[in-house]
């Protein structure tokens, strides 16, 4: 039972903020599956190229990896490659607020 609800936490953790970062930006496709399945396909691409090219330090990978997110959110939410970028930068910076609000909540209980 407590995988399922850490289950719950993480998937609303990493596609809510997609989500609403896609309807602020105007994305034509902000469903929950849509954003799920950007998500996993940005993984996809990331993990693919991220074996190509071996010996990436992180603030490179950081560089690499939002394009690519771009890409991946291109091709499933229904925007432009620019528009894809906003939207990643955007979606970063929710789920680090959303991290931060559910860490400081939880340490309150």
């Amino acid at each position: 039972m407590e995988f399922l609800i850490l289950l719950i936490f993480v998937v609303a953790i990493l596609v809510l903020p997609l989500k609403m970062a896609a309807a602020m930006l105007g994305a034509r496709n902000t469903g929950v599956f849509s954003c799920l399945f950007a998500l996993l396909l940005a993984v996809i691409i990331q993990h693919f190229v991220g074996g190509l090219i071996p010996g990436v330090t992180e603030e490179w990978g950081i560089l690499i990896t939002i394009p690519l997110a771009a890409i991946a959110y291109m091709l499933v939410l229904g925007t432009g490659f620019f528009k894809g970028i906003l939207i990643a930068l955007v979606q970063g910076l929710l789920t680090i607020g959303l991290t931060l609000l559910l860490g400081g909540v939880m340490t309150a209980l």
